[in-house]
């Protein structure tokens, strides 16, 4: 419970600071193109301290970059050490368009991790011999601590077809008012691939490293590389922050066994966003109820060989197969808390823009740019399963309830969020929405 103390005590510092509300912000929506003008550069180098309830605190160092190499280009690094001699590097760049391929969009990152006592769900605790750790039943003491190493690449391209909104226009244009979308008030946007929206063809190679030892002196290495492939269908009015319309991805992912993996596998999955806005109100300036069903199978789990007669298990790591719990899905549960052949998720989230923003005049000499902050509450539901069907899938779902505060900082949403759970309750901080 340290952490959600330590969330109350950093959101009462913030209204001590701030005591009083901001100026009325003028209601002129700026016409802001975010990806047709040059945007101003920025250079924001912030230090931080944190704490973590399982290896204590530490210090770290974000950079964003805004507006450097390319009018629209995004530059995103941060680093992270502690006392228990846990480290993590990371670099992220978004919106890099390739010259002379103006529908080519290209977004690397690459992350380098050291971490200490780690709940590890790879391998079972022996006080639980007849139970498989992470799967949907399994009890949350059934796991083991780890030290280890992780390091992983990835290159997602996006290349956008000359369908819809994007047969003409490459870039989309947007009226925004400090960071959110102004409502279109021409036709609705209605669901046609061919007349509106934008549709990406998607190709993510990656690669991944992850060695472990546990408690028991076990040495694992889960090692994979290979390619995402995906069709994107995104009919948002402002994909960053959207207030409405919907978003589709369907994909495949497959490890063919090369550059030493640990296993070849093939994995499908769907991802689906709803955004409904509720409008402004006398305390908010945006109000968006947002939906997310989330479901992937791997087609090799249990690989027949030899006419039948043997089977050979093709499967991914757990951290890229059908997977819940940490960030992304299933918040109130540790990452990869349940592993399995298929998984299924429901997410709904309430997201309250506020009207007060104390930071609204702060630019530390144009180097920061600070357009709202949120508040959010959500609930979740999942579960994994040995086989990809409806009933099984929906049958001893797992749930999590939670609240969050976020922010849109030079363009990238960072948030902090608390997911509640019968298990455990968790703080966890990264960026952007989780969908």
């Amino acid at each position: 419970m340290t952490g959600i103390r330590f969330l109350a005590v950093f959101m009462l510092a913030l209204v001590m600071i701030f005591p009083g509300p901001a100026r009325a912000r003028e209601k002129i929506a700026k016409y802001d193109p975010p990806e047709v003008e040059p945007a101003a550069r920025r250079l924001l180098v912030v230090p931080f301290p944190y704490y973590n309830e399982s290896i204590g605190p530490g210090a770290g160092v974000a950079a964003i970059a805004q507006g450097y190499v390319q009018p629209r280009m995004l530059i995103v690094g941060s680093a992270m050490a502690d006392s228990q001699n846990t480290h993590m590097a990371f670099l992220m760049v978004r919106n890099c368009r390739v010259p002379f391929m103006p529908r080519l969009i290209v977004e690397p990152q690459v992350c380098q991790n050291t971490f200490r006592s780690v709940r590890s769900y790879v391998l079972s605790n022996p006080a639980f011999p007849n139970e498989r750790a992470a799967g949907n039943d399994s009890s949350d003491d059934n796991y083991l601590e780890a030290d280890g190493t992780d390091f992983w690449i990835e290159c997602r391209m996006r290349f956008l077809l000359p369908l819809g909104d994007g047969a003409e226009v490459l870039s989309p244009r947007v009226k925004l008012d400090c960071g959110v979308p102004v409502p279109d008030e021409g036709a609705p946007r209605s669901w046609n691939p061919l007349k509106n929206g934008r549709t990406f063809i998607e190709v993510n190679p990656f690669y991944r490293n992850r060695d472990t030892e546990d408690e028991l002196d076990q040495d694992i290495t889960q090692k994979t590389a290979g390619f995402d492939l995906g069709l994107t269908y995104d009919n948002t009015d402002y994909w960053p922050n959207p207030s409405e319309g919907s978003y589709q991805n369907v994909f495949l992912s497959r490890d063919w066994g090369a550059f030493g993996s640990s296993a070849p596998w093939t994995v499908i999955g769907a991802d689906l966003h709803r955004y409904v806005s509720l409008g402004e109100s006398e305390h908010a300036r945006q109000r968006v109820l947002a939906f997310n069903v989330w479901t992937v199978n791997c087609l090799t789990w249990d690989s027949p060989e030899d006419g039948g007669k043997a089977t050979t298990c093709h499967r991914p790591p757990a951290y890229k197969g059908g997977n819940l719990g940490g960030l992304w899905r299933l918040r109130g549960f540790p990452a990869t808390r349940f592993n399995d052949q298929a998984a299924l998720s429901y997410g709904v989230e309430y997201r309250h823009t506020l009207p007060w923003n104390p930071l609204e005049d702060v630019t530390l000499g144009g180097r920061l740019k600070v357009d709202w902050f949120q508040l959010v509450g959500f609930g979740e539901l999942g579960r994994v399963a040995p086989e990809w069907k409806v009933h099984t899938l929906h049958e001893d779902m797992k749930w999590c309830l939670g609240s969050g505060a976020r922010a849109m900082v030079n363009a990238i949403i960072v948030r902090a969020d608390l997911g509640v759970s019968r298990e455990d309750s968790l703080v966890q901080l990264f960026i952007g929405h989780p969908f």
